[in-house]
């Protein structure tokens, strides 16, 4: 209702800053009165005030419908744990085996001519920093 009602006060007050303009020309005429200047901004203002109030109260009316805040899923407030022991928060990640290591379960999974290792908080890699990480361990 207030969507429907707002857009109205926004037609209206076109049409009333329309009337307004209606009374320039006889401001600005051969025998110009100034009491005609005066009603024509009159006019003008409050048309363009009605106008401001019409999208106020759409603004209001759209911003009661959004809904509230929710995290989409449950794995954003899961607290992340090491793949292998399941105890401790995971450090690093092991791209060969796309595992996410804490710092005792790295020490035993360490293998420098296989293995490449990004900190566990990357969220993805660009295809540069991919091929990058495969040919240093390629060259060793």
């Amino acid at each position: 209702m207030a969507t429907k009602s707002s857009s109205w006060m926004m037609a209206v007050g076109a049409f009333i800053v329309f009337m307004g303009l209606c009374f320039l020309p006889a401001a600005f005429g051969s025998d110009s009165d100034r009491t005609m200047l005066s009603a024509g901004a009159v006019m003008i203002s409050t048309g363009m005030l009605l106008i401001a109030s019409g999208f106020y109260v759409k603004a209001r009316a759209l911003g009661t419908f959004a809904a509230p805040a929710t995290p989409a899923s449950g794995k954003r407030n899961r607290k992340s744990i090491c793949d292998r022991c399941a105890q401790e928060e995971p450090v690093i990640q092991c791209r060969v085996h796309q595992l996410h290591l804490c710092a005792d379960c790295l020490s035993k999974h360490y293998d420098f001519r296989s293995c490449a290792y990004v900190p566990s908080t990357r969220r993805g890699t660009s295809p540069k920093s991919t091929t990058g990480s495969l040919s240093q361990t390629a060259s060793r």
